[in-house]
């Protein structure tokens, strides 16, 4: 979805207040719908060119603020196409940015509906693609023989004039108004929906520009009615039309998640006609459903989870924030990476070596392993909510288990490291695992029984929905409970495995760092349970 700014509409420039330049500037607002042509002059059918009011002088001083001109003509489904598109042709030549169809009343009438597709196809060869739009009624199921198709098929964008102030509807909250947005998308309407709000200077009662800027906030590139003249009708003018743009995404969104990007995300959703409810910042089971609505639609993934393919359908760019060295951390956050890890005290047994604990560099004593590290350079997360399947990948590479030199992971007779290298993993991706409790350490049925209790934060799943899990960044692991000995642990990599066997990496009695579960296990199929973090 191409940005697109809010905006206001003017019908006649000539009664505006003196001042209305430097005050659209002021407000930042970055788009004027301008009048410019009308299939009607005195009463009368005739196609005019508003040349009072379009010139390249007056688009241009608009651009020269950095607002964009689009122009607007009524039109009224007659047979004059030829006519109309001289008068607008005329209009484009001064600069205009755009052009907005306004179509009504009129075109009900079917035998118009010729007329209105030959004017829509000559526009299209006439107008910049991404630019051409129309405007019409705001619930297109109450007026179902306007020409709804054709004109998504011609043209970039759909303004439906949604008048909250000026019909017998009074649509008068977000919900209401989503009933319009949602009519478009039941006729299989699929252009960007931006609406028009009313607010006119005939309004009976005229929107509080609390109520209009809740409207503005809640739908990006939507616009007013609000001529600035001088006295009451200028409380408009107080409303903020800064451009609405998606967020770097840093993170993946689920239900649960919180923050700004939250809130964007509703925003754009509800932009594009998908109920993703208040926008309050908070993903909760509206939004999700809003978010697994677009991704049946655009034909992604359907999960309720957005990351980069559902962010960048939506016109964000996505970018996962980078691993940062432990090192480099504070001392509160290096808390928080220690956290759910249970660290033993140095009493001296065979598996603690603190005086080296880098494990590329091991050295020690025969029998003594370094099994736990203070290793500046090991990368870590930057934040618990910005994990990726690369950092997952990067994280596995830089314990190089593979390495026979690498004696923090490599077997020993009959000892094995699969919970050694499964807890490193997951320290550098905050997610908590048992390692040590008191002065015992935890081997993999101790793991096992430790993410089978749901309060720990793990929960069980398919190894389908594993695979998948590990591909979005989220911590997985396969586990497996020997009843009559060691059991096993492994890291579910981010890359497509086989029915019912993922791609792991592990260390044990053979270590690798990325090869199907049954090389990890075998017969696999079965026998692990996998479980992800969160």
């Amino acid at each position: 979805m191409v940005n697109q700014p809010r905006g206001i509409w003017i019908w006649n420039l000539s009664e505006i207040r003196s001042d209305y330049l430097a005050r659209l500037v002021e407000r930042q607002v970055k788009r004027v719908y301008l009048k410019v042509f009308d299939g009607k002059f005195k009463g009368k059918l005739q196609p005019t060119f508003w040349d009072w009011q379009c010139s390249a002088e007056i688009v241009q001083e608009f651009q020269s603020q950095g607002i964009q001109v689009y122009g607007w003509g009524y039109h009224y489904g007659t047979a004059d196409v030829d006519e109309q598109v001289a008068k607008v042709k005329q209009a484009l030549a001064c600069g205009l940015d755009g052009y907005i169809l306004d179509v009504e009343e009129e075109v009900k009438n079917q035998t118009t509906h010729p007329n209105v597709e030959k004017l829509l196809a000559t526009l299209r060869s006439l107008v910049k693609e991404g630019t051409l739009g129309y405007t019409s009624f705001g619930h297109p199921g109450f007026h179902p023989n306007v020409p709804w198709k054709m004109l998504d098929e011609y043209c970039d964008i759909a303004l439906p004039q949604i008048y909250f102030e000026k019909f017998n509807f009074l649509l008068t909250t977000s919900e209401e108004v989503k009933a319009c947005l949602d009519a478009h998308k039941r006729l299989g309407l699929n252009k960007p929906i931006l609406p028009i709000w009313s607010s006119e200077s005939d309004a009976t009662k005229p929107a509080t520009a609390a109520e209009l800027q809740d409207y503005l906030s809640n739908f990006p590139g939507s616009s007013i009615w609000r001529i600035p003249d001088v006295g009451k009708r200028g409380e408009a003018w107080n409303l903020v039309y800064s451009d609405f743009e998606l967020p770097t995404l840093s993170r993946f969104l689920r239900l649960g998640s919180k923050g700004e990007d939250v809130q964007a995300l509703q925003k754009v959703l509800n932009a594009r006609g998908f109920n993703a409810g208040t926008v309050d910042g908070d993903f909760g089971p509206k939004t999700e459903a809003a978010v697994i609505a677009f991704q049946t639609e655009a034909n992604l993934t359907v999960d309720g989870v957005v990351g980069e393919q559902t962010w960048t359908a939506l016109g964000g760019k996505f970018k996962a924030a980078q691993l940062v060295k432990f090192g480099d951390l504070s001392a509160s956050e290096k808390q928080r990476v220690e956290a759910g890890f249970f660290f033993p005290p140095t009493f001296g047994n065979r598996y603690a070596n603190p005086s080296n604990s880098n494990p590329k560099e091991w050295s020690g004593n025969p029998g003594q392993r370094a099994r736990y590290i203070q290793d500046a350079d090991m990368p870590v997360i930057a934040d618990s909510e910005s994990r990726s399947a690369d950092q997952i990948r990067a994280v596995i590479n830089y314990f190089n288990v593979e390495d026979s030199g690498n004696k923090r992971f490599w077997p020993d007779g009959s000892v094995t490291c699969c919970n050694i290298f499964a807890r490193d993993v997951m320290r550098c991706l905050r997610a908590p695992l048992t390692h040590w409790v008191g002065e015992k350490e935890q081997d993999a049925n101790a793991m096992f029984d430790w993410l089978n209790n749901p309060a720990n934060g793990w929960r069980k799943v398919t190894a389908t929905a594993a695979t998948e899990a590990a591909s979005k960044g989220i911590p997985t692991l396969g586990c497996w409970k020997n009843p009559r000995g060691i059991g096993h642990i492994v890291v579910v990599r981010p890359e497509p495995g086989e029915p019912n066997n993922p791609r792991i990496a592990q260390a044990g009695a053979i270590n690798f760092a990325n090869g199907l579960a049954t090389k990890g296990l075998s017969p696999a199929k079965g026998r692990f349970t996998y479980f992800v973090y969160g």
